[in-house]
């Protein structure tokens, strides 16, 4: 019985405080409102006023349709949008609205978002325009109605406007956010990316866990004033975006590829860089060779190729003309260093190959060898002298 007595008291009070939401609601059938363009002016298009306040005592909780039929003779210039408006009573100006294609091209109009009206354009000729609606309120409906204010003459003074996208109408807060939208060839698009959580940023991808357990951050970005492309991701995000990130950029404007690194590092730092050229830096961006390190490289093997002909065993040839000791003594009392051997400033300025100074390296052990020798058989001479 307590039971029954509450069902009681909440049906009394629904139907005392909101006797609207019990009236059966109102289906509009498909109407023909008007062709696409004028056939006696140039063609040029028709501008329609879909949607209205007709009586501020309404209350709107509406479901429009509009189909866009263009020419037949090409399959992607028809499409049909759903479009939901809602209005509390006693009021002159809508609280919510959201316009979304359904079907077919979402190119094919254009739709003019005031608080309190909304207007439509095809964006192609040869057709004619439909509309259809459900009113959850019996004769409340926001639909225009007659000619539905057909014009040639362009709205002006809109709030918001779509263009391929859908629209989200925040009437209450004067917020307006562009939906996702679906191409004629099945492709999902964003207005400005795709987004996979909350967008942290105006990214042509973002993908965001923010929130969650160890959550990470993906984004793409492009800067419109350039043609720089960028990626980034930071790990167990945080609120400050620019911390812990790890940005690879795409970069055409230096015609490189580059990796960026700010979070270990205090700053935006270089840890990668591909030349259009081929040319590799890692921690430079100014690589003067195939591979260009600032740094330091530790390996476990380094092997460099030379040409048997560049290989100083000619040093042991018969027609090697070795030079003397006494000639080895001079150019070092002049020059402060070997003969064929780079100096200790153009070492500095220019670095020095390893192939090529292991090759000389070389060479001069072989040289010392052969005098050694040479002084290994003045000494076994001299011992063998009475």
């Amino acid at each position: 019985m307590k039971i029954l007595r509450l069902l009681s008291c909440w049906l009394i009070i629904a139907l005392g405080i909101c006797p609207a939401i019990v009236q059966a609601q109102e289906e509009i059938p498909w109407k023909l409102i008007g062709a696409t363009q004028d056939w006696t002016n140039n063609y040029n298009l028709f501008y329609y006023k879909i949607a209205q306040i007709n009586d501020s005592t309404h209350r709107y909780a509406s479901l429009v349709e509009v189909s866009v039929q263009g020419d037949a003779n090409f399959f992607d210039r028809q499409g049909t949008y759903l479009i939901r408006i809602d209005k509390w009573e006693n009021s002159r100006r809508f609280d919510g609205m959201e316009i979304q294609c359904t079907s077919g091209n979402p190119k094919a109009a254009v739709f003019f978002v005031f608080n309190n009206a909304l207007w439509m354009r095809s964006n192609y000729q040869w057709g004619g325009i439909y509309v259809k609606a459900t009113n959850l309120l019996a004769n409340q409906s926001p639909l225009t109605g007659g000619t539905y204010g057909q014009t040639l003459v362009p709205p002006n003074g809109f709030l918001a406007r779509t263009d391929y996208y859908g629209l989200k109408c925040d009437f209450d807060n004067n917020k307006f956010e562009k939906l996702p939208y679906t191409d004629v060839t099945g492709f999902v698009y964003d207005s400005a990316g795709m987004s996979l959580g909350k967008p942290v940023r105006n990214g042509i991808l973002n993908i965001n866990s923010i929130g969650r357990t160890d959550g990470d951050l993906v984004f793409i970005t492009k800067d419109s004033t350039s043609a720089q492309c960028d990626f980034f991701s930071n790990y167990k995000g945080g609120t400050d975006l620019q911390n812990g990130v790890l940005g690879y950029g795409v970069r055409p404007m230096s015609k490189a590829w580059q990796i960026w690194e700010k979070g270990a590092n205090s700053i935006w730092t270089n840890l990668f860089h591909v030349g259009a050229n081929g040319d590799v830096g890692i921690g430079t961006l100014n690589p003067k060779a195939k591979l260009a390190v600032k740094g330091t490289i530790l390996a476990q093997r380094v092997k460099v190729t030379v040409a048997a002909a560049d290989w100083p065993d000619y040093v042991f040839s018969k027609n090697y003309v070795l030079p003397s000791l006494q000639e080895v003594e001079n150019h070092i009392r002049q020059y402060q260093h070997l003969p064929d051997m780079p100096a200790a400033a153009e070492v500095a300025r220019d670095g020095h190959d390893l192939g090529e100074m292991n090759r000389k390296l070389v060479q001069k052990v072989e040289e010392l060898t052969l005098y050694i020798i040479d002084l290994q058989k003045r000494i076994t001479a001299l011992e063998q002298r009475p």
